[in-house]
């Protein structure tokens, strides 16, 4: 879409009428869903088109209805997100995972980062190790869903998050007998909350 102008991105022609555009900028609008990218670039097409219009208006090629309120400056149109997959990556892969800009990576380190050092205090760990892994979850899920506004797939995502940390801890712990508390000092439930967390922090910075 972003190789085309901005009147084939909302598929009209060039001498459409402002009423034609508008209802195309909306019909694209509900065609792309919820994706937030998507929705940007129509909205950058349909100012791009204003600022067009606003040009011819001001040297008196065409009259513009007194309704049309134009763009100040075209906005630049910057993705949050990019993929972290090829282009030749399954459509799934591009759809579920995908490369966080510096802001974003920044908040979801210090959160969990947080969660982490209070998590590896004995004395917190003791009392308070469910109720930190049940913030992170929760963060977890805010993270994701704010990404896409899909709830169900930012449950799935951070359940899933915490289930396989767990099942990995166990495994290590309980079947490789891995010594946590020789080799890093913390018993086996803290090495466990730890490995939930990093999964946590993850998937609230590389999935969508």
């Amino acid at each position: 879409m972003s190789q085309q102008n901005p009147y084939e991105q909302l598929g009209v022609a060039q001498d459409a009428t402002f009423e034609e555009i508008q209802a195309a900028k909306q019909r694209v609008i509900a065609q792309v869903g919820s994706d937030r990218q998507l929705q940007d670039n129509v909205e950058a097409a349909y100012d791009a088109i204003l600022m067009e219009r606003l040009k011819l208006r001001q040297q008196g090629k065409i009259k513009v209805p007194d309704g049309i309120r134009f763009p100040e400056k075209l906005p630049n149109v910057v993705p949050k997100f990019t993929s972290l997959s090829g282009p030749n990556s399954p459509s799934w892969v591009r759809d579920t995972f995908e490369r966080p800009d510096r802001s974003q990576i920044l908040t979801t380190s210090g959160v969990y980062a947080a969660l982490l050092a209070a998590i590896l205090v004995p004395t917190i760990a003791s009392s308070a190790l469910p109720t930190i892994i049940a913030f992170g979850i929760g963060f977890c899920l805010y993270f994701v869903n704010q990404k896409q506004r899909r709830f169900k797939r930012a449950v799935v995502g951070s359940l899933a998050a915490a289930i396989v940390g767990t099942a990995i801890a166990a495994v290590m712990v309980n079947y490789l007998h891995m010594p946590t508390e020789q080799l890093i000092g913390i018993h086996g439930e803290v090495f466990a909350g730890v490995l939930v967390l990093v999964m946590l922090w993850a998937v609230s910075s590389f999935t969508k």
